[in-house]
């Protein structure tokens, strides 16, 4: 069974909250065409959880002990 959270939508405001950036930074990185992934529906840009959290595992770097 797939994980519902996951397939949940934040717009702007909810999604900058959830990464610990500005709406405004979000804003900027989609007009550079940089950050997470986002969806454009009827005008209204929306983000995937799953994709914003993606997003930050890919920033992950591992240090060797």
């Amino acid at each position: 069974m797939p994980n519902t959270q996951n397939d949940q939508f934040f717009d702007t405001a909810q999604a900058s909250h959830h990464l610990g950036y500005s709406k405004s930074t979000l804003e900027w990185w989609r007009t550079e065409g940089r950050g997470p992934r986002f969806y454009k529906m009827s005008g209204r840009v929306r983000y995937r959880i799953s994709d914003l959290n993606d997003w930050m595992e890919s920033g992950l770097v591992e240090t060797r002990g």
